[in-house]
């Protein structure tokens, strides 16, 4: 088998300046599990997945944690991890 046999012939891209909450209707509306992110372009800068959509507070879907587990992980992690699940916007800043 090779990749051309289990991708969509008409490609679907979103912008990089898209929100996340219209790419993750536009994965559903096609039944698609990822999405090439282009530029303005039109020139590949990112893909994103069902995966980056698993801890979205727009979605419902973001992580609860208990205040202490910050002395365990360390602030820059939870902050670090705020700040992907809070991005309104796929492309990072």
């Amino acid at each position: 088998m090779r990749v051309k046999d289990v991708m969509t012939p008409n490609v679907i891209s979103v912008g990089a300046d898209e929100t996340v909450v219209n790419a993750a209707r536009l994965m559903l509306q096609h039944q698609i599990s990822g999405l090439p992110v282009v530029n303005k372009e039109g020139e590949l800068v990112d893909i994103v997945s069902e995966g980056d959509f698993l801890r979205r507070g727009e979605l419902g879907t973001q992580r609860r944690r208990p205040k202490w587990l910050e002395f365990v992980v360390g602030p820059g992690k939870l902050a670090e991890e705020y700040v992907r699940a809070s991005g309104k916007k796929l492309k990072m800043s």
